[in-house]
């Protein structure tokens, strides 16, 4: 799977990210709690939420999607779905998610997060 320099993720995903994201990459299916990814499609740049085993399909082994958010249920994906929406609105002036990403600072030591991108009741990981 590929992450994106940029995760929007609850605060159930911030506190087990490491592990999370380390059992993603490795495809395995011991990760007992469910939970939500939210993937940017490439084809339409649009996001999308589902399960997280829905990508443990021989078609996501060869074509992985780009993670850009993870959360506990499916109440927060939709609340985190909403909010990137909101802010690529914001930011660009359209729904074009990957000229949003585009847009952001590339991520390096020190850096400070636009404020736009620190979710309410949540927390961001980059």
């Amino acid at each position: 799977m590929i992450f994106s320099d940029y995760i929007y993720v609850d605060d159930y995903v911030f506190d087990n990210f490491d592990k999370i994201k380390e059992n993603i990459e490795k495809r395995k299916k011991i990760i007992l709690d469910s939970f939500f990814v939210i993937v940017l499609n490439e084809y339409t740049s649009k996001l999308e939420f589902t399960e997280w085993m829905y990508l443990l399909q021989r078609h996501f082994k060869e074509n992985p999607p780009l993670i850009v958010g993870l959360a506990k249920d499916y109440s927060s994906a939709e609340e985190l779905t909403c909010h990137m929406i909101e802010n690529c609105l914001i930011k660009v002036g359209n729904l074009d998610y990957i000229a949003y990403l585009a847009s952001l600072p590339p991520i390096e030591e020190g850096i400070v997060l636009p404020k736009m991108l620190k979710i309410s009741g949540g927390k961001m990981y980059a």
